[in-house]
């Protein structure tokens, strides 16, 4: 697949209609493409959004009770923390991947890895095509639409990904040395500790992230608006 898609493709991808997709551009639930020529151009984030809508709607929720929560950062972080479980539990139902723009993004932040497959934060498919995570490229947009810039959510995700991998690699480097090395559950042992290590490498991210954003002007309400454990009324 290429970098963007047309309307069918993206049509196509998402099991929906190019007027089902048009109509939610009309209603706001849908940001709008990148227009080149005359020909509408959309990304994996516009697949992300359709992925959660159609996933909402299959829990009951209304198109217009869609729309209040995914305007609104509070509602919307309770939906984000709720995917990351159930993708972690492996009982999503939305696609785990989306396409990402490689030279779009190379063009608006030259300053990126020459190879996003550096960051961890991105990957080859089986076509050889650049993907990331779903829940990922989701709320990176959902963050640029409220005004955050381009600059400062790579920049989010990059140094994230870089304390993440130096922790990984500490945690194996500790594993390696403390599990015995014949016995033959060796490395599900490191995956299940690794999953438990996680949590809680990403509640102290959560604990501290959060108290340092507070203390910024103008960001004392955050931690309403970013309350990931929050319940999402329908």
């Amino acid at each position: 697949m290429a970098e963007t898609m047309t309307i069918a493709e993206l049509a196509e991808r998402s099991g929906l209609t190019a007027r089902n997709i048009r109509s939610y551009q009309s209603r706001g639930l849908l940001f709008g493409p990148e227009i080149r020529g005359r020909v509408a151009h959309y990304n994996g984030a516009h697949l992300a959004r359709l992925m959660l809508i159609g996933s909402l709607q299959r829990e009951g929720f209304t198109l217009a009770a869609v729309k209040r929560l995914i305007e609104s950062p509070g509602d919307y972080s309770a939906i984000v923390a709720d995917r990351r479980r159930r993708f972690r539990e492996g009982s999503s139902d939305i696609t785990t991947t989306v396409p990402i723009p490689e030279e779009r993004i190379q063009a608006l932040l030259p300053d990126l890895p020459e190879d996003l497959t550096e960051t961890g934060l991105a990957w080859r498919d089986g076509d050889g095509h650049l993907v990331s995570h779903t829940v990922l490229v989701g709320v990176g947009r959902m963050l640029a639409t409220q005004g955050v810039s381009l600059d400062v959510v790579t920049a989010l995700q990059l140094e994230a990904a870089r304390t993440a991998a130096g922790l990984g690699a500490k945690l194996r480097e500790h594993l390696d040395a403390q599990l015995d090395p014949g016995i033959e559950s060796r490395e599900e042992r490191m995956t299940d500790l690794a999953r438990v290590a996680v949590q809680l490498s990403a509640t102290a991210y959560e604990i501290a992230f959060l108290q340092a954003a507070r203390r910024q002007p103008g960001l004392t309400d955050l931690d309403d608006q970013l309350d990931l454990d929050g319940d999402v009324e329908r």
